[in-house]
């Protein structure tokens, strides 16, 4: 245990021992190298990065078992929350909610996530696991959110969500809750107080969207809130919805469509953190607690990335064919790669750890 310097990281991980500690750490340095969630494949790594070739697989394959058998793993997941969102600045102004689900074996998997807009990534700063199919509940997004704001400052932030993120209850509470939206909607939603309310009928706006560039604007009030309509026309070519309709707080049509466009940045976090980066999915735990931990670790070495990925970045963009450019490696992509090519121990990952220890600090928005 003296090898590896634990003891600088106790102020965050009080609860627990430094054997807790270090398996934590080790945990996620097997989880970068390797790029997989299943325990399986993670014992493999382990020898390298105990620099210990002696003891047998079944042996490092109990160890995480052990680890994941902890009790209090709701505890640790608050600690490595505090722990890791110190190395982000206070450069937040965005929230994306979405869900990505899956299945393994019979276990059905359905990560309700709350993510942060940080630059132009998206880091996921809180997590739900719903253990069912479909969409979620407006009362599992208040829970979430209600959570959330326990360790974070959501208020004055605008949260950006897809289709199946409405609803009144849910709309009211986020008003209540001091956090701007932007949402998109179906065609249909909440047509009649639109239609109702002062100015141009439902049907006329929508064919003025066909023939303005930047859509039609609209107020109307719904439960005592002023919610904000905007309708433009789909930019991609789509004969099943061919107009775009989004409900808001805000009251700017061109900031409105445009802020919509940062929803997508969780869909490429989704991608990191699963078949571009550490395979979530391959995860196999049917205990909700143990999956809940798992992913809080990934989001660690998911952090961890972003962080190393935003120094020296490479700037090399790349060209597609509607002229838009993009990095032709990820700020995650190259992160991890140096990571990669840092961390072949444990020691190492702690000697990389203490490089970026310096940086930790707590941002405005975070509460705890």
């Amino acid at each position: 245990m003296a090898a590896f310097p634990v003891s600088p990281y106790r102020t965050y991980f009080s609860s627990f021992s430094d054997g807790i500690i270090k398996n934590l750490f080790l945990i996620s340095s097997a989880i970068i190298t390797a790029r997989s969630t299943n325990l399986n494949t993670l014992k493999d790594s382990l020898p390298q990065l105990l620099e210990n070739e002696k003891t047998l697989p079944d042996s490092h394959y109990k160890r995480l078992i052990r680890f994941f058998r902890m009790e209090k793993p709701d505890e640790l997941v608050r600690c490595i929350l505090k722990f890791i969102y110190r190395l982000l600045s206070d450069r937040v102004k965005y929230l994306v909610l979405d869900g990505t689900q899956w299945e393994r074996g019979s276990k059905k998997v359905h990560l309700l996530m709350l993510c942060v807009v940080y630059g132009n990534i998206a880091i996921p700063i809180y997590w739900h696991q719903l253990d069912k199919k479909g969409h979620s509940s407006e009362a599992d997004r208040e829970k979430l959110i209600t959570e959330a704001r326990g360790y974070f400052n959501l208020k004055g932030k605008i949260l950006l969500a897809d289709r199946e993120f409405v609803g009144q209850q849910w709309l009211n509470f986020l008003v209540d809750s001091g956090i701007d939206f932007v949402i998109r909607m179906s065609e249909t939603c909440y047509k009649i107080p639109i239609s109702e309310a002062t100015g141009a009928a439902y049907s006329k706006l929508q064919k003025q969207a066909y023939k303005r560039k930047r859509g039609v604007f609209k107020q109307f009030h719904m439960n005592g809130n002023t919610f904000s309509v905007v309708i433009l026309k789909n930019p991609k070519e789509d004969l099943k919805e061919p107009l775009l309709y989004f409900i808001s707080t805000l009251t700017d049509k061109v900031r409105i469509a445009e802020t919509y466009r940062i929803r997508w940045k969780i869909e490429t976090c989704f991608k990191h953190l699963k078949s571009n980066g550490f395979n979530l999915e391959q995860l196999n735990f049917k205990d909700n607690d143990k999956i809940l931990l798992l992913v809080a670790i990934v989001v660690m070495a998911y952090v961890l990335s972003i962080q190393q990925g935003l120094t020296n970045t490479r700037t090399t963009l790349k060209t597609y064919k509607d002229c838009s450019k993009t990095l032709a490696v990820s700020i995650f992509r190259q992160g991890l790669a140096k990571i990669k090519a840092r961390v072949w121990s444990l020691l190492h990952f702690f000697c990389l750890l203490q490089e970026v220890f310096c940086l930790l600090y707590k941002p405005s928005w975070l509460v705890r």
